[in-house]
């Protein structure tokens, strides 16, 4: 089974530089890593800085682990008035996968806009990446029926379903069979299952700061301090990759081996 932890932006610090985080990870024995291009200095105003390709490249094969890129959460492929800047930035994101060499691009799907527009632009960029062997993984932010509809409608081979088990938790509202059903419909197309724990509840809406006293919203907690039964989740699929997404500093650095995240996750 291979699995991934994402390194999000905010983790990379003066005091914790990439190459150190990286390393940290590869000594837990995880087998990639989810990188952010656009918070590695890699895009700027819409385009690849190409004189910083060669650091991070360099970077990541000193540390020898293989990674997927994400695009930046604001593109929006739906949103018709600034639809050139979504896109140019998503071009620009899958020209890094190339140069990279990276073969899975994760990314959500609009919520609001034309879905036409997405459709259409997906399409272009898969065609622009499926001579390099690279899979486009549309994620989603919640419902997964909806994601997967995007999915069919893009009709591309290399255009695949990036399923949050969180995202699909918040969307049945914390009822188990509801996440179960929901889940089932995406298996066959899932390229990447990503994982991180809360508790189904999506209301109050609260501060953010107030958020886990209440135990509501997108928490991105570890598997086990939440209510999401990984273990049947898991049984649902054959071999697919996992992607451990903890946003907390301090919870990311306390993340188990990947021998140990295993045991947990079929012990929930």
């Amino acid at each position: 089974m291979e699995i991934g932890v994402s390194i999000y932006p905010h983790f990379i610090t003066k005091d914790k530089s990439l190459a150190s985080i990286l390393a940290d990870v590869k000594i837990k024995d995880y087998d990639f890593v989810s990188l952010f291009p656009h918070a590695l200095g890699l895009i700027k105003n819409g385009s690849v800085v190409e004189k910083n390709l060669k650091s991070i490249e360099t970077t990541l094969k000193g540390v020898g682990i293989d990674y997927t890129v994400r695009m930046p959460i604001s593109v929006n492929l739906r949103d018709n008035i600034y639809y050139s800047r979504h896109f140019r930035v998503a071009k620009a994101v899958a020209d890094v996968a190339i140069k990279l060499g990276a073969k899975i691009i994760i990314m959500q799907s609009g919520r609001t806009g034309r879905l036409d527009l997405e459709i259409e632009a997906i399409q272009q960029l898969a065609d622009m990446v499926a001579p390099f062997g690279i899979k486009i993984a549309l994620e989603n932010t919640f419902s997964v029926k909806d994601t997967l509809y995007v999915v069919d409608s893009v009709n591309r081979e290399n255009v695949g379903f990036a399923l949050d088990v969180a995202h699909a938790f918040l969307s049945a509202q914390g009822n188990e069979d509801k996440l179960l059903e929901d889940v089932k419909l995406g298996t066959d197309k899932t390229v990447i299952l990503m994982i991180h724990d809360n508790f189904g509840k999506l209301f109050p809406q609260v501060e953010p700061e107030d958020a886990l006293a209440y135990g509501v919203g997108d928490l991105h907690l570890l598997p086990g301090e939440g209510s999401i039964p990984f273990g049947k989740v898991l049984r649902l699929f054959g071999d697919v990759p996992l992607l451990l997404k903890v946003k907390d500093p301090d919870k990311f650095a306390r993340i188990p081996s990947k021998h140990g995240l295993i045991e947990l996750l079929t012990s929930l």
